[in-house]
């Protein structure tokens, strides 16, 4: 039973946060990318994703944005 109760929270958090970055999207119209960081599930733009690489945070692959796409759930158009 909990296995099944992991994943449905997992699942709702996924939602919320696509459902975060559809929003943000509309109101700004950039682009926005949710990602798994450290089993959190984050909603980064391209210029936070940039600061973060610079930082050390994040591998300095993820200024390449193919491999951006290959490592976020979902991203706006």
């Amino acid at each position: 039973m909990t296995t099944l109760w992991k994943r449905f929270m997992n699942y709702v958090r996924v939602k919320n946060a696509i459902r975060h970055a559809d929003k943000m999207h509309q109101l700004t119209k950039k682009r926005y990318f949710v990602i798994k960081v450290d089993g959190k599930v984050r909603v980064y733009d391209r210029d936070k994703i940039d600061e973060l690489v610079r930082l050390g945070i994040f591998r300095k692959e993820m200024k390449d944005y193919l491999y951006i796409i290959r490592q976020c759930l979902y991203h706006t158009k």
